[in-house]
């Protein structure tokens, strides 16, 4: 056991002081000299000093702990007084927060929907005049407008233990209707529902607006005859209208939420994202851009597209709205017109060139004839005079393929039977030239049994026959067939391909061929002048296909042509007439055109002209004079009556031919006249023939030619 120093003291005093004090009181006893009366005191007195220095030790131990007590009290005091403060400072600020929050805050009871707490922004929201009035005279059920909607959103609540963003008409105090937001829960005990409340009739009133806006412009989408599509910014498609549908062939439900990346070609992809761009990043609208999509069914269109952004109610852009028009009909026309102009073009040079061809050819045509017709016929000089003669009529044959892409044919038209002349191309010294150069190729051909007849020029519709299978025949390389073929066919509805067919009656030529094709890039140009892949100085001019379209064209037909590896097809249609072929008739013998002395006038500005003509004139047995122009003509005419009248249709340096004519006849009324000229035929000689003008003969002047026209007019 251990003692502390105090208890040793209280024990040592103990022994000394109670056995002292033992020994006073027996001294009185007499009984000191008993040894039990020394250590029973002592005994005694140490045990007590001990006993009392025990319970100071309690004491001091108890003094200590309730010190200690006293401090943890007086911290736990602090901390609660801290904590009421904090507590305190938080009500206060929820309460300013509550009080001033920009929504409403809201406390109702379930059972009778009366509010029992709100802030003063549900008191604004509500009409009244604050937290305190609204506290007192809300009552849920007698503010919605709906009831339904009420019952909608207790069954909500009960099931869920909460709503989110219910949105509902409800009345204000003074009975005006504006829309609302409510977002709460319920309390822990399920007596209450509290949460907040926003005002949000104006939102409202934007979506509506926004709906109607939406809703008109959807009207106008929908009734566009052009195809709209609307992207997001995504790209992604949102809007397809009816038109789309019907150019394109993709429907709305197909395309909803996709990219159109095959709707664009590979080639047209960039400037379409850098369109795509600039309305959705810049906000810049575009228009009247050309370039090109395909079809659902993978057709190619030309399109011209315009682009503008749709902005939402905030004035952000939300879409890129892309209006695409199919220009591809008016681009075909536009080339179809751009060819035209350039054919026609191409058709005035070529009839310059061919009018000082005829001039140049005339020497070389006409006089080798003369020539001929004077010499003996074992005369050294005829075989080389005959070989210039039909050089010359070569040169002419190509004069006349410039004058029919001049637009025009010399000759007049007939009616004729395509059959007919098919058979008479078979046989011809051309189709065996082919068929000896073109050893393994079947010529073949599918003729019409009731054929239908057609208006037209006998020499060109023979010519574009012949080019026609020349082309055919050069385009198979080694073994194939070549068809020509006939048919009667009516267009009940206008056909569109290279030209567009229009509705009526038509007779159809048609050369086709089993070789390679045509390129398309070359598809576009094989009739122009001079255009051919063919090898230069081996395989004709380049102008035979540029016939076969001007003299389509000047019959008023169409051509059609179909190109693939497979093979081509040429089809030309010609109008059909009702009139009748004429009965065939020999050629006239000399005897039948030779004159008689009548007096004849040649017109004509040049002056080699004027001399073949005469000469030829003369020849053939007429007084021939001559003029250099269509008023010496007149002044002539005045002084000196004449049978007949060959007249140049063409005189730049005066009055033309029908203003020749027509003067003369004011003079000579029904005077016979013959016009000639080396361009093609115009309006001007149809105009003159309407006066009285006989037969219109084209230059280069031959014997045959001049004298029947003279003496078929000299005869009317």
């Amino acid at each position: 056991m251990e003692f502390a120093p105090y208890k040793i003291k209280f024990a040592i005093l103990g022994a000394v002081f109670v056995p002292c004090f033992g020994r006073l009181a027996l001294h009185g006893t007499g009984s000191e000299h008993d040894l039990y009366r020394y250590l029973v005191p002592i005994f005694v007195g140490g045990l007590a000093g001990y006993l009392i220095g025990r319970m100071k030790d309690k004491w001091i131990a108890a003094n200590k702990a309730l010190e200690t007590t006293n401090e943890i009290l007086k911290q736990e005091i602090d901390e609660r007084k801290q904590a009421k403060d904090v507590v305190r400072e938080s009500e206060r600020k929820y309460r300013n927060i509550y009080d001033n929050a920009q929504i409403g805050l809201y406390r109702n009871r379930l059972k009778d929907g009366k509010m029992v707490m709100a802030n003063e922004r549900m008191a604004e929201i509500f009409g009244y005049k604050n937290a305190e009035e609204c506290v007192s005279k809300f009552v849920a059920r007698e503010h919605y407008v709906y009831p339904e909607m009420r019952d909608k959103l207790l069954e909500t609540m009960h099931e869920h233990g909460k709503v989110t963003k219910f949105e509902a008409p409800i009345r204000r105090d003074d009975g005006s209707i504006i829309w609302i937001q409510f977002s709460g829960t319920l309390s822990s005990e399920e007596d209450y529902f509290e949460g907040i409340v926003a005002d949000i009739t104006e939102r409202k009133r934007a979506e509506e607006d926004l709906l109607e806006s939406e809703e008109k412009y959807r009207t106008v989408l929908e009734s566009n005859p052009d195809p709209v599509v609307v992207y997001d910014m995504e790209g992604k498609v949102i809007y397809l209208n009816p038109a789309f549908t019907h150019v394109f062939g993709w429907s709305l439900e197909e395309q909803i939420g996709k990219k159109i990346d095959g709707f664009v070609p590979e080639e047209n992809m960039p400037e379409t994202l850098g369109m795509i761009n600039k309305v959705t990043v810049s906000g810049e609208n575009f228009s009247g851009i050309e370039t090109r999509r395909y079809t659902k069914e993978r057709t190619i269109l030309d399109i011209s597209i315009s682009g503008s952004c749709y902005r939402d109610h905030e004035g952000n852009v939300a879409a890129s709205v892309i209006n695409l028009r199919d220009i591809t009909e008016q681009k075909r026309l536009e080339d179809q017109l751009q060819k035209g102009r350039k054919m026609e073009a191409m058709g005035l040079m070529a009839g310059g060139v061919a009018h000082d061809l005829n001039n140049i050819l005339s020497g070389i045509v006409s006089y080798p004839e003369l020539l001929l017709m004077d010499l003996p016929e074992e005369s050294p000089l005829r075989k080389p005079i005959k070989t210039i003669q039909e050089s010359g009529m070569r040169a002419a044959d190509v004069v006349e393929d410039l004058m029919t892409i001049a637009r025009g044919v010399a000759t007049g038209k007939d009616a004729l039977n395509l059959n007919i002349i098919v058979n008479g191309y078979l046989g011809t010294a051309e189709q065996r030239r082919l068929e000896k150069t073109h050893a393994f190729i079947d010529f073949k051909t599918e003729l019409a049994p009731d054929l239908l007849n057609v208006s037209g020029s006998l020499t060109h519709i023979n010519k574009s026959l012949m080019n026609l299978v020349a082309n055919a025949s050069e385009a198979i390389e080694g073994a194939g067939t070549v068809t020509i073929s006939t048919v009667n066919r009516y267009i009940d509805e206008p056909m569109k391909g290279y030209e567009d067919v229009r509705t009526g009656e038509y007779v159809v030529l048609s050369v086709s061929d089993d070789g390679s094709g045509i390129a398309p890039k070359d598809l576009e140009r094989i009739f122009e002048p001079f255009y051919t892949k063919k090898v230069m100085g081996r395989s004709g001019t380049g102008l035979g296909l540029a016939v076969v379209w001007n003299t389509v064209q000047d019959h008023k037909g169409y051509i059609h042509v179909e190109s693939s590896e497979k093979g081509t097809a040429f089809e030309l249609f010609f109008p059909v007439t009702r009139e009748k072929v004429a009965a065939e008739g020999g050629e006239a013998p000399l005897e039948d055109y030779i004159g008689h002395g009548e007096k004849i006038l040649v017109v004509d500005d040049e002056e080699r002209q004027r001399e073949i003509a005469g000469g030829i004139l003369t020849w053939l047995g007429y007084d021939a004079e001559t003029v250099s122009s269509g008023e010496e003509a007149i002044e002539y005419v005045k002084e000196h009556p004449v049978d007949l009248i060959v007249m140049d249709m063409v005189m730049p340096k005066g009055i033309n031919g029908r203003e020749t004519y027509e003067e003369i006849i004011k003079i000579r009324p029904g005077q016979k006249a013959v016009i000639a000229s080396g361009y093609a035929r115009t309006k001007e000689v149809d105009i003159a023939q309407e006066l009285g003008a006989g037969k219109y003969i084209k230059k280069p002047y031959t014997l045959a030619k001049v004298g029947l026209a003279v003496k078929d007019e000299l005869e009317k």
